[in-house]
């Protein structure tokens, strides 16, 4: 048994050095990470051009006076999308008539059919521009026997073969004067081009043609199912478009997990080198149902928590606050706007950031390093695979580095990254089990409330700078342009809840005693299990149970990004951290997590029902594998994840202050947590 507890105590020191070794490249990599994100700091705010026109037509104020407002509100792009017939027509470039109308309008003109449709321009130099371009497109999308060009009483007159009502809703593509228009009135323009069925070359570089009529064309955001040239020249155009150092937006999806469904879109991305923008979206259903304060709120959450580099701004339905329907617009961007200048980022073209891959001799240390971290673990868990420790490390080292080196395979970096987030809360809090149990048989009265209270604040800031050393790894492996963008993403977040409750278990029952003895075997294992069996179920222990349950629900289904809704009051919490704090701390651990170690502490000392120390301890897992977790969130800045982790101890080391008054108030008014420690 000695020579076992050697062997592990060397192997343990040994483990610790290479996970030490692996720290610092992890970090290093996490730096240089650091170093991207905040040279990409500029947000650019796109609003719709057409929207600000139709609403000068509505309104008091002219249309310039519309375009300076939203200048004002820090409105930098506006989005040209593609015409239609029917938009051509209600901004009065052109006149479409069905042919009966067309032949009561031109009584002298021959072979007018009533079944076909008239195009004609409005008789001035915009008007005979937007023609033009409408003829190009339909020369590309329809039969050239469906279009034909004649003169009426000295004027161009296309003959179009089709459905009027469906004409009118045709998407042709976008127009280069639309294009000049937009930029004329000072901003940059973002197009906003859909696919067409069967695109064609000619098709594509059409569209080139028409970006090519501004230098202010800053992005472009595809429209639909799919990506323009999709499925033949989406390389074609990712050359052109890179070429001309513009950045694809890709729009992030409404769960914010990676991007809209959209065929084509990644490729797109690979093909540039990575020179896209992550885009905030957010559509109008949704919009009506907040105000313009909780609005904006999401737009600049979206913009500092999650490399948001361009905001597409909808507009409300309804005026609000006694403003016209613009100033209402307006008023929710400029908030945006002002939030983000006070965060330290600019308003502007968006920025692109650096593609950035991190050397891979760095990468492979981090990787033995977190590969340390798991063997530690397993060490934790099953102290019997002490003699086989350095088989163990050095198989998984073979297959680790051979994916990485060999088959240049994510698999190995994803795997270790989840096994460093499940394992780091179970190291970090096995090793203040060891602190308990040395402190186990201490007298309460030898320590006193307040050194109770320092004796717990500084455990918990030790485990918790232990814990962001521990998601270095998780940020340093992951840390390339493909996670920073989300295109690649951290799997298994789910398992980083559950494993470590489920992990630290089982070290807790082999450090202290549940029925009166640990678990040291396999045979103490199934005694322990039996006996938990047979536990007599009384109504007090189902009411535990419930609330156990709905603890559960709130802290498995209230993570990630689909889960169990959020009260008003807590959003109000939210949002009122977010104006105090650099990073919003998470609640689970400043308000649950972080105090349980002051709470645990004292059921130590108390000796409280060993129970309640156990779920104390799971709770302490929870706070630390929380702040782990937080860099699993690769599209977050790596500053403002580790920032948020000092300020969740920094709040929870305030909530420790409510805890210790609220357990000193407790131990007076009830005999209940003066009974025996070791009673279940």
């Amino acid at each position: 048994m000695d020579r076992m507890r050697a062997i592990q105590s060397s192997a343990f020191k040994v483990l610790a050095v290479l996970i030490f070794i692996g720290v610092i490249a992890a970090g290093m990599i996490s730096l240089q990470r650091s170093h991207v994100e905040s040279s990409a700091t500029a947000v650019e705010n796109v609003y719709d051009y057409y929207n600000i026109i139709d609403s000068a037509s509505v309104e008091t104020k002219s249309a310039d006076e519309l375009f300076s407002l939203y200048r004002k509100s820090g409105v930098t792009s506006l989005a040209v999308y593609d015409e239609t017939p029917e938009k051509l027509v209600n901004h009065d470039y052109l006149r479409i008539y069905r042919g009966s109308e067309f032949a009561f309008r031109n009584p002298t003109a021959q072979g007018i059919s009533d079944s076909k449709i008239y195009i004609q321009p409005v008789l001035n130099a915009e008007g005979n521009a937007y023609f033009k371009e409408t003829k190009e497109y339909l020369s590309l999308l329809m039969s050239s026997d469906d279009v034909r060009s004649f003169d009426v009483n000295g004027v161009e007159t296309l003959e179009v073969n089709a459905v009027y009502n469906k004409f009118m809703q045709m998407e042709l593509g976008i127009y280069a004067e639309t294009v000049k228009n937009a930029a004329s009135h000072g901003f940059y323009v973002v197009l906003r081009p859909g696919n067409e069925a069967h695109v064609t070359k000619d098709y594509v570089d059409l569209f080139l043609k028409k970006l090519d009529a501004s230098d202010r064309v800053s992005a472009v955001i595809f429209q639909g199912k799919e990506v323009l040239g999709y499925k033949e020249y989406v390389n074609y155009l990712s050359h052109e478009l890179s070429r001309r150092h513009i950045p694809i937006a890709l729009i992030e999806a409404q769960n914010q997990l990676g991007f809209e469904k959209q065929s084509g879109n990644l490729d797109m991305a690979v093909s540039s080198d990575y020179q896209v923008v992550r885009l905030y979206a957010m559509s109008k259903d949704e919009l009506i149902k907040l105000d313009p304060k909780e609005a904006a709120s999401r737009y600049y959450i979206s913009d500092i928590e999650r490399n948001i580099r361009m905001n597409l701004f909808p507009s409300f339905k309804f005026p609000l606050n006694g403003m016209t329907l613009s100033e209402t617009n307006a008023s929710y961007i400029a908030d945006v706007s002002s939030r983000l200048e006070g965060h330290g980022f600019t308003v502007g073209k968006a920025s692109v950031m650096e593609s950035y891959f991190p050397p891979a001799l760095l990468r492979s240390i981090a990787m033995a390093g977190a590969l340390s971290l798991v063997v530690m673990t397993a060490l934790l868990l099953f102290p019997p695979l002490g003699r086989y420790v350095w088989g163990l490390e050095i198989l998984g080292l073979v297959v680790t580095q051979g994916l990485f080196w060999g088959l240049h395979s994510l698999m190995a970096l994803q795997l270790l990254a989840l096994g460093a987030a499940v394992c780091t809360p179970v190291v970090v809090v096995s090793l203040f089990l060891n602190y308990c149990l040395k402190r186990k048989d201490k007298a309460f009265v030898e320590i006193g409330w307040g050194k109770l209270f320092v004796e717990s604040l500084l455990i918990l800031w030790i485990s918790g700078i232990l814990s962001l050393a521990g998601a270095a790894f998780v940020s340093g492996l992951l840390g390339d342009i493909r996670f920073l963008l989300e295109m690649q993403i951290f799997r298994g977040v789910k398992l980083t809840f559950v494993l470590p409750l489920l992990l630290i278990s089982i070290v807790y029952i082999q450090k202290f005693p549940f029925f009166g003895q640990t678990v040291s075997s396999d045979k103490d294992f199934i005694r322990f299990v039996k006996k938990f069996c047979s536990v007599q179920i009384r109504l007090g222990l189902l009411v535990g149970l419930g609330i156990l349950a709905v603890v559960g629900y709130v802290f498995i289904g209230r993570s990630g990004n689909n889960g169990a809704p959020v009260p008003g009051f807590e959003i109000a919490l939210r949002r009122f951290l977010e104006n105090v704090m650099y990073a919003r701390p998470r609640e689970k651990e400043f308000l649950f997590g972080h105090p349980a170690v002051l709470l645990a502490m004292t059921a130590l000392y108390r000796k409280w029902p060993q129970i309640l120390h156990y779920f104390l301890i799971v709770a302490v897992t929870i706070g630390q594998g929380s702040m782990v977790e937080t860099f699993a969130h690769m599209r977050s800045p790596y500053v403002l994840s580790f920032i948020r982790g000092l300020d969740g101890l920094a709040a929870g080391s305030l909530s420790m202050i409510a805890a210790l008054i609220g357990v000193m108030i407790l131990v007076r008014l009830t005999r209940f947590f003066g009974e025996r420690y070791g009673k279940l």
